[in-house]
């Protein structure tokens, strides 16, 4: 039984391509580090909600208390937003660009990739609450689960290397310092209001 619908891989594309820190955050990576490192984030992003998903589905959940998380989350999100703020406002260096030697930032944005949605409770809870309603009736829900969130991750990283190469090519519009400046206060403010709206939720 084919578990891959029409209606399944369109709401998903609208819930992928939804402005979110996530988007925020490789946006910001991308105009100041480059190409690489940011991949390397939307990687560590999308094992993130894997693991989230993984664990979630196997109740391993429920030994984590949820008000910890969230507040976890909230901190990572609001933390992240207010270094990028002190960058916007104070003297730095020219964006990293993808040159030679760029394993330890690409291995640091991975990390800090899988810390900005490890530490969101809210995407697991929503890929334990989604990926079930288009199970079909009468389908082991398990194996149907597992197929779906694949296809639901891969469209994921899919759709952050599309974004990454859009905004690779149009970042040389943008690689003035006025203008790296202005990108990291605007998603250094987006990333603190995430982190605001989850801590206060």
């Amino acid at each position: 039984m084919w578990v891959i619908t029409l209606a399944f891989l369109t709401s998903s594309a609208l819930v992928i391509m939804a402005p979110g820190p996530d988007l925020a955050f490789i946006t910001r990576t991308v105009l100041r580090r480059g190409r690489r490192p940011a991949m390397a984030a939307a990687a560590g992003m999308i094992n993130a909600g894997a693991l989230q998903a993984a664990i979630g589905f196997v109740g391993v959940a429920v030994l984590i208390p949820p008000n910890l998380l969230r507040l976890l989350g909230a901190a990572t999100l609001t933390l992240f937003g207010a270094f990028f703020v002190r960058a916007a406002v104070r003297p730095t260096a020219a964006p990293d660009g993808d040159v030679q030697g760029a394993p330890d930032r690409a291995r640091r944005a991975y990390f800090q990739g899988l810390a900005c949605t490890g530490l969101n409770p809210k995407v697991g809870v929503f890929l334990i609450a989604y990926l079930p309603q288009f199970v079909p009736p009468g389908a082991r829900t398990g194996p149907s689960t597992a197929v779906l969130m694949a296809v639901y991750l891969g469209m994921g990283m899919a759709w952050l290397a599309i974004w990454i190469g859009v905004v690779h090519r149009l970042g040389k519009l943008f690689l003035a310092p006025r203008m790296v400046r202005a990108s990291d206060l605007f998603v250094g403010l987006v990333l603190m209001t995430f982190g605001l709206r989850l801590a206060i939720l």
